[in-house]
């Protein structure tokens, strides 16, 4: 059950962190208990989520009777503020000032809106007009709309065209990209002519959408580099013709993969220090106003939250407040056992055949484990039916 952000911000919330090992344990956990969550994040290696005040002792009580490991980093909200900032009047002077710059500047740009981008991600085009000079916290009389528009256009191979409109504090954009030369379904940009050859062995058993010269049959067996749909055409006599060929080339294929997993291995140890640093966030600046440490551990892992006020609209200000915790940990050398280095080369046969084969229909696999002293020797058989076919460009003589 999750809560939306401005009741957490209400209420009051507590930030908790786990290792992603115990992620699935601690959503269920929520779940069973009826304890709301929000603001989950996994963060390399370590799963941070908010709980409200409401729910804390509820959560922490049980999750000491499950026995999963958490650590507290942070309370939020406005009681938290509240009672944190009291005394700290000048903090409080900065807050509202700060509100008060939001509500009465109409000097500077407060939002870009992009309409119009398909390749490009809204993140690359904001880069470009940054570079181009226009960006969140630009005054609004610097801005020739005309001679930026110029710029952008000389400044990016990707755009075509540009119209740039200031409306108030916000800038709205509308783009088109250039056209780039057609594509297969894989992005790869064709040449005159190809042929579809075979990536690895294996035996036909269909085509999905095929297109071109078809050159092997359904139940044959092929071998890597084999011809399997041409580009060509024609004989000397009547003349050739040249084309892209297309389409997916389905055969059963074998493979085969062997891991290796260490019976020894560093396993990371939270110590419970927490060092951090806040930050005031005003467009791209970022001044710091608060730190708790002289001097980092030498292991730590890096959490970073940032929080922004919201406009009416759901808009997004460019003011708000990072902090920044640092989590100290020590690596201890840990002997693991069979049953786990068993779990471990299951997960990276998983993880294998998710990045390799997700496209893939798997027929079979099978897992041949070797146990050794120092460690274990995974080998993994995999019977599948996939796509084999790829492009290979043909040079055409003149």
């Amino acid at each position: 059950m999750k809560l939306p952000h401005p009741f957490l911000f209400i209420a009051g919330y507590r930030v908790y962190s786990t290792q992603s090992e115990n992620s699935e344990r601690v959503l269920a956990l929520c779940e069973r208990n009826s304890i709301p969550y929000s603001k989950t994040r996994l963060d390399g290696d370590t799963l941070c989520f908010s709980v409200p005040f409401l729910y804390v002792f509820k959560f922490e009580k049980a999750a000491r009777a499950e026995n999963i490991e958490f650590i507290s980093i942070s309370s939020h909200g406005l009681l938290s503020l509240v009672l944190r900032y009291r005394k700290r009047y000048g903090i409080l002077l900065g807050l509202l000032l700060s509100l008060w710059l939001i509500i009465l500047s109409q000097s500077v740009i407060w939002d870009i809106r992009i309409d119009g981008e398909r390749r490009l991600s809204e993140r690359e085009v904001k880069a470009v007009l940054s570079d181009c000079g226009l960006d969140l916290g630009t005054k609004r009389r610097d801005i020739d709309v005309d001679t930026l528009e110029n710029r952008i256009m000389i400044y990016s191979d990707d755009i075509a065209w540009i119209s740039v409109n200031i409306i108030g504090t916000v800038a709205e954009v509308e783009i088109r990209e250039l056209d780039l030369a057609p594509e297969d379904e894989d992005g790869e940009e064709l040449s005159a002519a190809s042929n579809l050859v075979a990536e690895r062995d294996g035996k036909i058993v269909g085509f999905e959408n095929a297109g071109g010269n078809i050159a092997v049959e359904i139940g044959e067996s092929v071998s890597r580099g084999q011809l399997l749909i041409g580009g060509i055409y024609g004989d000397e006599e009547n003349g050739f013709r040249y084309c892209n060929p297309k389409g997916r080339v389905l055969a059963e294929t074998v493979r085969t993969k062997e891991i290796k997993i260490p019976r020894k291995a560093e396993q990371k140890r939270y110590t419970g220090e927490v060092k951090c640093e806040k930050y005031l966030i005003f467009f791209k600046k970022r001044i710091k106003f608060f730190t708790n440490y002289r001097n980092l551990p030498p292991t730590c892992d890096k959490i970073i939250i940032e929080e922004f006020l919201s406009a009416p609209r759901n808009t997004e200000l460019p003011f708000g407040v990072m902090t920044v915790r640092y989590l100290e940990y020590e690596n201890k050398e840990v002997s693991r056992d069979d049953e786990t280095l068993r779990n471990i080369a299951d997960a990276a046969v998983d993880g294998y055949i998710a990045a390799e084969l997700s496209r893939a229909q798997i027929l079979r696999k099978k897992i041949d484990f070797e146990i050794y002293d120092e460690y274990l020797l995974a080998r993994c058989k995999i019977k599948c039916i996939e796509d084999i076919a790829v492009r290979k460009k043909l040079t055409i003589e003149s």
